[in-house]
């Protein structure tokens, strides 16, 4: 039998301190690339655990953003469980926490006294706005951080209601923030042999991603929605076909020779409104014309196969279902098995020390290990030395 697969980050311990999703999320990838983590509830649970969908009995929803962690109760207002938090604290890498600011300094816990405690601790705190600044103590949900973010003006069809992405972008990227910057100042504490605490903010984190239209709008554009058109790239959008709808994605001139290769339209390569992108963008109401005819004689099914043959980026429009059973889904794995037969959905990052997920830990399933943790740190990692002398070598000029 072949030993088991060391995770890449085994030797890291992560206590969990947050609850339903920024925070969970940002530890779940900690867990799924073999961290220890170890998520630290109330007595009542994450809320989470009652939000659907219930199967055999628990929080679908609860399994995937807990799932490969250990679980423990605490209650953080009893001086006895917060004590035990104190000591966990001593023997951990990375503690992940999204309550509002200052909820922390009222339990005794605030960043600041963690550190003092363990100076080589890397906090990363998650909530809607940040740690100061004017809205530090304004509740936030991915919608209000959406709405705020810019993010919904430019989301829906031209001169709709602004409207919500289909999932909490919200809550995701500055998960997604979270665990970068946690690995980073890992990193980082190599070289200086010190942790430090870690502002990561909801809003912050959606405006960061606003990508062109950001930037459009920092150089004296207004961006707007445009439904599923790109401004700046025609076609790059939905279009109706016999029987349904297809999405095609031309940016640039270099593919568009071969769109009108497939469908047969060399008049568009001499038309002076669609030859050229820049000139196509100034008419994509003629040009979704244009093509919607060419496309009407064809089902969604046709249009696939003979533009996919000609290697223009084509697709038709998947329900999350059928994204999820499809042959590329079974052939990359994208739902992964955990060991009790429960269908989640699996990470996409691909390393030798990934790891296979395993079920979700019931309310406080862990808690008689609490004392092991405390007295055997197994996974506190000894600073590297060498690369610490090196660094402040470098610093004073030696």
């Amino acid at each position: 039998m072949s030993p088991p697969r060391r995770g890449s980050l085994q030797g890291i311990r992560v206590l969990d301190l947050s609850r339903v999703l920024a925070g969970p999320f940002c530890a779940m990838i900690l867990a799924d690339l073999g961290a220890e983590v170890i998520k630290v509830e109330s007595p009542e649970g994450d809320d989470s655990r009652h939000f659907g969908p219930t199967v055999k009995g628990e929080s679908g929803y609860y399994r995937l953003f807990n799932r490969s962690k250990f679980g423990i109760t605490l209650n953080l207002k009893d001086t006895r469980d917060r004590s035990k938090l104190l000591d966990l604290v001593r023997n951990s890498d990375v503690i992940i926490e999204n309550f509002r600011p200052g909820v922390m300094d009222r339990l005794g816990i605030a960043a600041g006294t963690l550190l003092e405690i363990n100076p080589r601790l890397v906090v990363v705190s998650i909530s809607g706005f940040g740690q100061d600044g004017p809205l530090r103590n304004a509740p936030a949900y991915d919608l209000i951080a959406q709405a705020m973010s810019g993010l919904m003006s430019v989301t829906g069809w031209p001169g709709g209601q602004p409207t919500r992405v289909g999932v909490s972008l919200g809550d995701i990227i500055p998960g997604l923030y979270g665990a970068t910057a946690a690995l980073a100042a890992l990193q980082e504490r190599h070289l200086t042999g010190k942790g430090q605490h870690i502002d990561i903010a909801m809003l912050d984190s959606l405006v960061s991603i606003l990508e062109s239209v950001g930037m459009r709008a920092l150089h004296g554009e207004e961006p707007a929605a445009c439904g599923n058109d790109h401004a700046m790239s025609t076609p790059f959008s939905t279009y109706q076909t016999k029987d349904g709808t297809v999405a095609i994605a031309i940016a640039g001139d270099r593919l568009f020779p071969r769109l009108t290769e497939a469908l047969g339209r060399s008049e568009w390569l001499a038309d002076e409104r669609f030859k050229e992108q820049t000139r196509r963008n100034t008419h994509p109401a003629e040009f979704r014309a244009a093509l919607e005819t060419a496309l009407s004689t064809l089902t969604t099914a046709e249009v696939v196969t003979l533009l996919q043959a000609h290697q223009v980026p084509v697709s038709e429009v998947y329900s999350v279902k059928d994204a999820l059973t499809n042959e590329h889904a079974r052939t990359r794995g994208l739902v992964a098995i955990e060991s009790d037969g429960f269908a989640t959905l699996a990470s996409p990052i691909r390393l030798t020390g990934s790891v296979q997920p395993r079920p979700a830990p019931k309310l406080g399933e862990h808690n008689d290990r609490i004392s092991e943790w405390i007295i055997s740190p197994e996974c506190a990692e000894e600073p590297d030395q060498s690369l610490f002398d090196r660094h402040a070598g470098a610093m004073t000029g030696n």
